[in-house]
């Protein structure tokens, strides 16, 4: 009896591993799969994700950790936790090195397509307003503009367009690449206009108009705070260099009538 009931507790307990083993192995996926997608994004903000893709950019990343800390350890002349803690903290350096310039390189294109949009809005608004398609006024604006992060955005888009997809599917996936708040704002008003019927053309008339004066409150606003940004330089370089300069005959000739 004592061996049955052994036997049957032992199988309880293979059996609540086994589940636990399946649920911790299931959530391991989800967050595998979630941490993939977050990069996969980092990498398609910072225009990556053409040339690496999400598990490369790990391997990437576990590479230059590995070398940083073979390298701390091979030049270092010390020994015990002393060169443990060194190795480690390099290792922390050369694996978040790449993160911080991956997302410097998302900031700066964001910037950069900011400041190219209310540009794109205007041709793409002269092109509606002179009766061509949306389409073609899409085309005119790439083929007129110069080389930048939206431009290739925007070949991107027309590309996915003449694969099959839909002008308001490809038009979202553009702006969930690039995240930029202006360019969904735009791209939102489209997808309305397109679904209720409306002209597009006044619609990306006042979507350009917003696009230039959100630039101009932007242009403000940094003129606004290159004072602001240049009193630490004078305080710190200016202002002593002035002093120096003034006050140094006179300390001379304080020294000599003394």
């Amino acid at each position: 009896m004592q061996l049955l009931v052994s036997i049957a507790l032992a199988l309880c307990l293979i059996l609540m591993a086994g589940l636990l083993c399946l649920i911790v192995a299931r959530s391991g996926a989800k967050l595998v799969h979630s941490a993939l997608n977050t990069v996969d994004a980092s990498l398609e903000r910072a225009g990556l994700d053409d040339r690496l893709r999400a598990p490369q950019w790990l391997a990437l990343v576990w590479l230059l950790a590995c070398v940083s800390a073979a390298t701390s350890i091979a030049a270092s002349g010390s020994v015990g936790s002393m060169l443990l803690l060194q190795a480690a903290l390099a290792a922390l350096a050369g694996a978040g090195a790449p993160w911080l310039w991956l997302r410097d390189c998302a900031s700066r294109r964001q910037q950069a397509i900011t400041r190219e949009l209310p540009g794109y809005l205007d041709l793409l608004t002269l092109g509606l307003e002179a009766g061509c398609a949306f389409g073609a006024s899409l085309q005119l604006t790439i083929s007129r503009s110069a080389p930048g992060p939206l431009r290739d955005a925007m070949e991107r888009a027309m590309q996915e367009m003449r694969a099959g997809r839909t002008r308001a599917e490809a038009l979202q996936r553009l702006g969930q690449r690039l995240r930029v708040s202006a360019l969904t704002a735009s791209i939102a008003a489209i997808v309305q206009a397109e679904a209720t019927g409306v002209s597009l053309a006044p619609v990306m008339r006042a979507q350009a108009v917003r696009g230039t004066q959100e630039r101009f409150a932007r242009a403000e606003k940094r003129a606004m705070e290159a004072p602001v940004k240049m009193l630490a330089p004078l305080v710190l370089c200016i202002f002593p260099c002035t002093f120096i300069v003034i006050g140094f005959p006179i300390a001379v000739r304080l020294f000599w009538g003394v």
